[in-house]
């Protein structure tokens, strides 16, 4: 996913909602994201990107919703 991607899919909902990432779909639980993080590295591999925004995982809040979960498709 692209920044862009993630603009999009982000417009129209509320921008006061709290966003959090939900991880493992065997064992689902739910994150806050801490902080964001961008990598800007010389690529050793053509295959690399030259530029990464990353999501920064803060601390797991509980297990992940059974709606969300079905939500997800896990």
């Amino acid at each position: 996913m692209t920044v862009q991607q993630l603009i999009e899919e982000l417009e129209g909902m509320n921008p006061e909602a709290e966003v959090r990432f939900a991880s493992q779909p065997s064992w689902p639980f739910e994150y806050s994201i801490d902080s964001v993080a961008v990598s800007n590295p010389e690529a050793e591999f053509d295959f690399e990107p030259a530029e990464v925004v990353y999501l920064v995982e803060g601390n797991q809040i509980g297990y992940l919703p059974g709606h969300v979960k079905e939500e997800i498709g896990w």
